[in-house]
């Protein structure tokens, strides 16, 4: 074999490593095959090794994988997919294969490997995904010889040399995992719990559905009823842009550098924010149906406002009476004047907590989010809080290889409260005015239409707009990892 093959193969391997979705159509007859394989690949090593019949036969259950793989130089690596057939059960479970090595050898090819279990404790604990390391030195060509058998506690290992050849002595790790599109875990194939979603794959009797994750909590109970779970934890990107109106009180003013007292001869005539924010969102499922999430992210946005100075309260407040030769008596007494707009510009952190409820069923499907967030602007000593509720209904729209798509409508309740200073002067300069406002959204409730598309178990992207409704819009995209 060339150089250039052996590239080509060892990258095809390392690639293949990454966890594929196998179609939910195609996946009957992957099982199938992975069985007639396992049951060929046993009867074979008994035809070269007649005198395990008596391991096989007493074995609690035993593995049967095909695995490629390729060597060059000091790197090296292989993939495949096996079923672990538990006898005392009379259950099977698919199992991905991805092995890495790190040693000196040259070589592509694949080879069978059969494990033969004699404790059930070794089997439990190879069924949960793990990972195997050890220093092993290996020459194989073609199909001529069984591999001397492997001893690890409880089990022992055959290797039957299937295609191809090599020469190698590495350093290596196997790493082991449920495959779950084919063995029925009670992974649901959406980020939603639920029971009825989508098109169904029955693996049959012979399905363990065993969940093998610490969270959620009850996780057994709830998908030994038939609902099917999301993958606990997630880990996504948000961006978020929002228009909305706003209502200010509590207005303190200080002119001159005298300090801030409440008073109403300054007002602003319309007030309104631009926002754009990105958060990173960490998630788990704490329960079944309960998620719980942090929010670490940025803002940037900008606050244009109109303000109206009315000239006798600036007067009074400075303590000065009119007629008098100050100067600011005929430039404010009786008069009402509206400064250029002013628009700040603000940025800052934001952190949030939250929880959503969830839950479907017959590709119907109901969510309920509440989130509490707090921003620090940067540079203005000014904070604020807002809270979220969001309530989404919708429906499961199959989209075969291509995932699912949830399309949702709902509303969103937002009640954010912001303290904002600032300073304003007179286009002359001679006043100059330090103020503090409370700011509020105008507009509490709006409604809003989105879809999640589930593009796959782990990956997942949303798209929302919040509007249709007051004086409030926003725009909201995320991508979701789930692990």
């Amino acid at each position: 074999m060339s150089r250039f093959s052996l590239v080509v193969a060892l990258t095809a391997v390392l690639l293949g490593g990454c966890a594929t979705t196998i179609p939910v159509g195609e996946r009957e007859s992957v099982r199938q095959e992975l069985n007639d394989r396992a049951e060929e690949t046993l009867a074979l090593l008994l035809e070269r090794e007649p005198e395990l019949q008596d391991a096989v036969d007493s074995a609690v259950g035993h593995f049967v994988a095909r695995v490629s793989a390729a060597q060059v130089a000091v790197i090296g690596g292989g993939v495949g997919l096996g079923v672990l057939f538990d006898k005392e059960a009379g259950t099977r479970t698919y199992m991905n294969v991805t092995r890495y090595d790190l040693g000196m050898g040259v070589g592509a090819g694949a080879l069978r490997v059969v494990v033969l279990f004699q404790t059930r404790e070794t089997l439990e604990q190879f069924r949960s995904g793990t990972w195997k390391s050890g220093v092993r030195a290996e020459s194989a060509s073609g199909t001529t010889s069984v591999a001397s058998p492997a001893y690890i506690e409880g089990a022992t290992v055959h290797v039957i040399p299937e295609s191809g050849a090599a020469v190698t002595v590495t350093a290596r790790f196997i790493r082991l995992s449920v495959n779950t599109d084919l063995t029925d875990t009670g992974l649901s194939e959406l980020s939603l719990p639920g029971i009825g979603f989508t098109e169904v794959d029955e693996q049959g009797e012979d399905a363990p559905r065993v969940w093998n994750r610490k969270l959620p909590f009850l996780a057994q109970r709830v998908i030994d009823l038939g609902y099917d779970l999301p993958l606990p934890y997630g880990i996504g990107l948000t961006l978020v842009h929002v228009d909305q109106d706003l209502l200010l009180s509590d207005i303190e003013v200080g002119i001159n550098g005298r300090p801030q007292e409440p008073f109403e001869f300054v007002s602003f005539k319309t007030a309104a924010s631009e926002t754009d924010g990105a958060q990173l969102k960490l998630d788990a499922w704490l329960f079944p149906f309960m998620n719980v999430f942090a929010l670490l992210g940025k803002i940037d946005g900008t606050a244009p406002v109109d303000v109206v100075l009315d000239g006798n309260g600036m007067l009074d407040q400075l303590g000065i009476s009119c007629p008098s030769p100050n100067p600011l008596c005929p430039l404010l007494q009786d008069q009402t004047f509206e400064l250029p707009t002013i628009t700040s510009e603000y940025r800052g952190t934001t952190y949030g907590l939250g929880t959503v409820f969830a839950g479907g069923w017959n590709n119907w499907f109901v969510t309920l989010p509440f989130s509490l967030n707090y921003a620090d602007l940067e540079g203005k000593g000014v904070d604020g809080l807002s809270y979220t509720v969001t309530p989404r209904f919708g429906r499961v729209v199959n989209l075969r290889d291509r995932g699912n798509l949830a399309l949702f409508v709902g509303g969103n309740y937002l009640k954010a409260e912001l303290t904002v200073s600032g300073q304003v002067s007179t286009p002359d300069g001679l006043i100059v005015i330090d103020y503090t406002i409370e700011q509020k959204n105008k507009d509490r409730w709006n409604a809003l239409v989105g879809a999640n598309w589930d593009i796959s178990k782990r990956w997942a992207l949303l798209a929302e707009y919040n509007g249709f409704t007051g004086s409030r819009e926003s725009v909201v995209l995320s991508l979701t990892r789930r692990f």
